[in-house]
């Protein structure tokens, strides 16, 4: 078995199937969905449970923040034997996406370089996509629980703190209906080792018209969503 960065479970106890989060939040109300859930890995602040949804094994991961965190989490789970992977994380809404959509990325843009570059050796155009049974599924399961849901390109963005509304106004004005901060790595890292991969994001605000959601319909929401995910793995 491959050396794992940060995940020290044992190869086969995660099952094939995992959902990973950004938001220990987040991550308490997907874990609480599940029955007999158990902690099998908690290293430098990286915890992943692993429980049944319906007699299925799933294991909820916390990825961290940032790219680079999030393709360590992810590279260790495909090295466990994890094949099908959902980032459930929230984003900032563009154009006319409202607080409380959630967003599906069929693609994201992102500046090439970085873990990217660490990873090809050369700078090469790479097909951020996501596995498109997967998508359907998932948005057929959203939307069956009455969830406004918008499938687009996302900008996943490696400096939250330079989203100035210009710099917001000019990704929104090219198309994207989204920003987030880890996205891309994923469906990078499952083009390229050849996995099942999905993003689905709760817009917290618009980013241009400062429309919000409350911390208690976030709660509500995310809740739901996780059992969508739940029910599409």
């Amino acid at each position: 078995m491959n050396a794992m960065a940060l995940i020290t479970a044992k190869e086969g106890e995660l099952g094939d199937k995992a959902i990973i989060v950004g938001n220990i939040q987040r991550m308490k109300t997907v874990v609480q969905l599940l029955e007999n859930p158990k902690l099998v890995s908690e290293f430098a602040g990286y915890t992943t449970y692993v429980g049944t949804y319906k007699g299925e094994k799933v294991s909820v991961v916390f990825h961290g923040i940032g790219i680079p965190s999030l393709t360590l989490v992810t590279h260790d789970l495909y090295n466990l034997g994890v094949r099908k992977i959902v980032r459930f994380g929230s984003a900032t809404g563009l154009k006319d996406v409202k607080a409380g959509e959630v967003v599906v990325p069929i693609g994201y843009s992102y500046n090439i370089g970085g873990t990217f570059y660490q990873y090809l050796g050369e700078y090469f155009s790479y097909a951020l996509t996501p596995d498109y049974e997967l998508l359907n599924k998932v948005v057929e399961n959203l939307k069956k629980k009455n969830l406004s849901v918008r499938v687009g390109i996302v900008y996943t963005s490696d400096a939250l703190m330079t989203h100035s509304k210009e710099f917001l106004e000019k990704v929104s004005a090219r198309n994207h209906i989204a920003i987030e901060l880890e996205g891309a790595g994923l469906y990078f890292l499952g083009n390229l080792l050849n996995f099942k991969a999905l993003s689905v994001h709760l817009i917290y605000r618009n980013g241009l018209t400062g429309d919000s959601l409350t911390q208690d319909k976030i709660n509500e929401e995310e809740k739901i969503i996780a059992q969508a995910i739940l029910e599409s793995l």
